[in-house]
């Protein structure tokens, strides 16, 4: 029995991680830099990041930009660009399936 109380202790603790992964570093640049990404005022948000709603896009670079040291930042850099990589080659690969699937073979 203490083995279920652990597993579902350890689940509930996986299901928080990602809060903190993909949610708190947009709520510390929003302290951090509040003149940047925590604009109110439209013209201000209008001058730093080009609209006037908000400026939440360059929240997570801001704070890779400004807090990270030069290695890390190159290191942030290569994650993102490989989580880029692998959504385009995934999109790739359906497009091409349904390319396949549904034109090649009825033009074949």
């Amino acid at each position: 029995m203490s083995h279920v109380k652990a597993g579902c202790i350890l689940c509930g603790y996986m299901k928080l991680l990602p809060m903190f992964l993909m949610v708190m570093p947009g709520m510390i640049s929003r302290i951090l830099y509040t003149e940047k990404v925590a604009c109110t005022v439209p013209s201000e948000c209008k001058k730093y990041c080009g609209t006037e709603v908000g400026c939440t896009n360059v929240a997570y670079p801001t704070l890779v930009v400004e807090l990270m040291p030069n290695g890390l930042r190159g290191l942030m850099l290569s994650v993102m660009l490989a989580s880029l990589m692998s959504s385009l080659t995934s999109i790739f690969n359906s497009a091409s399936t349904l390319f396949t699937m549904d034109i090649y073979t009825k033009i074949r």
